[in-house]
């Protein structure tokens, strides 16, 4: 049977009563004579049972609402971190579960070294998948606080490291590092994973987190005033090389969904969810996901533009014009007198990621696209942008927005090639103050080519006086957004503290085609000298570069072990 998550959670329980019966009474159903460590891991499967459990771990639908910590998008309401008004809290559900896993993984690491010669050549891929999703637990905590306690083996309740002191970021970093190393070279590659192990961890998966980690920490290094980034950024470009050389393509289906194919690679399911009726089992890029299915464990999880995910002009600005200029040098660039004149001849990255004016009810119980009629103008039940009611900006955001009836099993990427491709052209600029046009083309040209925009090439920036870094940064923001990303890489390029204070605006209103339209005309909106609605005032937003680049620790941990320092500021 393949992974499902709902599967998951029976393993978890049975994880649970096994080796947590200190924490919580074991369940009526499950003898503790029956599933004593004595008599469970023996076989293979037992192993398996075992790491199932940790595929909960992984960021499911939802993950969106990262960005909403950023200046790509808002709230009606705001954002507290966004806005660096939020407080030291007493737990943390990024501390607690990122140990949680911690514990689990390094449990099942030691079952795994002290079975049985002949056993484990055949339970390989659950070390690996130990090793990877222990790294993946320390780099939730690593880019959430620094350095916290490095814990690589179970522990009693008197163990000493309990009152262990943080370790360093360096360290922290080594051991994610190492564990997702062992985890590549023990796991198996996707192209050879069987059916029924779809969706487990692969190969591909730990070289391509490695590059995720090797980037945030190289560049982190390299403006924060540390040690080791090249190290690291080389780390990055390795690993990436070696996802590259495996059999991940891109989703590119334009020979039936034209333009939207960049929109429906976020909504395919295994029914009909596109009009060329393709499905899940025809994406590649997909290097890891959180797995949902339609019949087994349905969703009905998408962007809710009144709690969150409303794009902002600093986002609509970021696109490109067809020529690959940006909208203050292209000369195909149409203002924004017109409601829907900033659309015109731009990335179609732009309409693929938020319509103009209308968009689906994400609180309607079920909506269908007339796939019968492709022409079907309503394409279901559309609604006007209500400013502020529905959207704070004017913006609404369509990538991820289902449009077939509930119940939808669509998948979450965790990991995808096109992070990969930017990771690798990313780091090999912050490595070599440089990219080449081969490299060029064997990452961002490839997503440019995608969205049918002209190559990235050194001439091209010269040319047209642009920056190489800055064209790379902004491709990674314009093809990851909504995808949780932005606000860490703005911390980790040391911009947050510039970018985050400033007024977050939305659409032009003043002066435009929206203030005389009669849907909007009555609106009394907040404008900037510009005519730009103002969504959130610079005086509502903070961020202090020596407090907000880290979160606080919880205090539940600081009363718990009194050797941990809270993070500076705070």
């Amino acid at each position: 049977m393949k992974l499902t998550t709902r599967l998951l959670s029976i393993m978890v329980l049975l994880s649970i009563s096994i080796f947590w019966s200190c924490e919580q009474n074991l369940d009526d159903n499950f003898a503790e004579t029956e599933l004593s460590e004595a008599t469970f891991f023996k076989t293979p499967g037992d192993f398996k049972l075992f790491a199932n459990n940790y595929y909960d771990f992984l960021p499911a639908h939802g993950t969106w609402s990262r960005d909403d910590w950023s200046d790509l998008t808002t709230s009606v309401n705001g954002n507290s971190i966004s806005r660096g008004d939020y407080t030291t809290s007493f737990t943390s559900a990024v501390w607690d579960d990122s140990y949680t896993l911690i514990r689990r993984t390094s449990t099942l690491i030691e079952k795994i070294e002290n079975a049985d010669l002949d056993l484990k050549a055949e339970i390989l891929q659950y070390k690996g998948e130990s090793h990877f999703f222990r790294a993946m637990a320390y780099f939730n905590l690593l880019r959430q606080f620094g350095g916290v306690p490095l814990i690589d083996a179970p522990l009693s309740i008197d163990s000493d490291a309990l009152q262990a002191p943080r370790n360093s970021r360096e360290e922290i970093v080594n051991s994610i590092i190492s564990d997702l190393k062992i985890a590549a070279s023990d796991l198996t590659s996707f192209e050879a994973m069987v059916a029924e192990d779809e969706g487990r961890v692969t190969k591909g998966a730990a070289n391509a987190y490695l590059s995720r980690v090797a980037l945030f920490e190289g560049t982190w290094q390299k403006y924060h005033g540390g040690n080791g980034a090249n190290n690291l950024l080389q780390e990055a470009v390795s690993a990436a090389n070696l996802v590259l050389s495996e059999g991940y393509e891109l989703f590119d289906r334009r020979d039936v969904l034209g333009d939207d194919n960049y929109k429906y690679l976020f909504t395919l399911d295994k029914k009909q969810s596109n009009p060329a009726n393709i499905t899940k089992s025809g994406n590649k890029e997909f290097i890891l996901v959180a797995r949902r299915d339609v019949d087994e464990l349905p969703h009905n999880s998408r962007p809710d533009p009144v709690n969150g995910l409303n794009p902002t002009k600093t986002l609509a600005d970021m696109y490109l014009c067809t020529d690959g200029l940006p909208i203050d040098k292209s000369t195909l660039f149409q203002a924004k007198g017109q409601i829907d004149s900033e659309y015109d001849h731009r990335d179609p990255r732009m309409l693929m990621s938020r319509p103009l004016t209308v968009y689906y009810n994400s609180q309607q119980a079920a909506w269908t696209r007339n796939w019968a009629d492709l022409n079907d103008p309503t394409r279901g039940t559309l609604n006007l942008a209500e400013i502020p009611g529905r959207t704070a900006t004017g913006y609404i955001t369509l990538k991820f927005m289902l449009e077939n009836e509930t119940p939808n099993g669509t998948d979450y990427p965790v990991i995808r090639l096109a992070e990969v491709l930017l990771n690798f052209a990313e780091a090999t600029f912050e490595l070599n103050g440089a990219i080449s046009d081969s490299d060029l083309d064997k990452s961002i040209n490839k997503l440019r080519d995608r969205v049918g925009l002209p190559h990235l090439t050194a001439a091209f920036v010269a040319t047209n006086g642009l920056d190489m870094l800055e064209e790379i940064r902004r491709e990674r923001t314009v093809e990851l957004f909504a995808e949780g990303f932005r606000y860490d890489d703005l911390r980790r390029w040391k911009t947050a503290e510039t970018v985050l204070p400033e007024a977050l605006l939305g659409i032009k209103y003043g002066g435009t085609e929206w203030e005389t339209h009669a849907n909007w005309s009555a609106l009394t909106p907040s404008l900037n000298a510009e005519g730009y609605i103002i969504t959130d005032p610079a005086s509502n937003r903070n961020f202090e570069a020596d407090k907000h680049y880290l979160f606080p620790l919880p205090l539940r941990q600081l009363q718990l072990n009194n050797q941990l320092e809270q993070n500076p500021g705070w």
